[in-house]
């Protein structure tokens, strides 16, 4: 943020205008309560610890598919629209979506992979899960262009069609 602003006033027209509110945020003053530091601490290192979990996941997800020797673009933004692995192949294009904390937001996810079908103009994205259970089933009603697999069975379906 520093780099983009000039100034707090800056800073906060940026804010205002990524989150949509009109009057800047006020910021409630912490106290000095060792607590709060105790807690804010934990709160910062489970959100470490998910977040490694994500790369991890993610760098698992592309062995696989180093391992089958599919060629893929790793983080991929076009506009406002990002997937974590982009695959052309031949006239297709194929979006991955790691998703490793799958009790959290899936049906955020599936919208996500519904709309990069259209924004980066995919046949097909697959949401790649460590494991398959009724979680999945939001994602495979109703739409053919959202596949929910694991990181092998998504490999493998790549190889089939590559």
């Amino acid at each position: 943020m520093k780099r983009l602003c000039a100034s707090s006033e800056d800073e906060q027209m940026l804010l205002r205008a990524f989150s949509g509110l009109q009057l800047p945020a006020k910021e409630e003053p912490v106290s000095n309560d060792p607590r709060n530091s105790l807690e804010e601490r934990e709160r910062v290192e489970r959100w470490l610890e998910a977040r490694t979990q994500a790369i991890t996941f993610k760098d698992a997800v592309a062995r696989e598919l180093d391992k089958l020797g599919i060629n893929y673009r790793r983080d991929v933004c076009d506009g406002i629209a990002s997937a974590d692995f982009l695959i052309e192949c031949g006239s297709q294009r194929i979006a991955l979506e790691c998703k490793f904390n799958v009790g959290r937001d899936f049906d955020k996810t599936v919208g996500i992979a519904r709309l990069l079908c259209e924004l980066l103009h995919c046949h097909r994205v697959i949401i790649v899960v460590p494991f398959i259970a009724e979680f999945a089933d939001s994602a495979l009603a109703g739409v053919s262009s959202v596949l929910v697999r694991t990181p092998a069975d998504a490999a493998a379906h790549l190889k089939e069609i590559a």
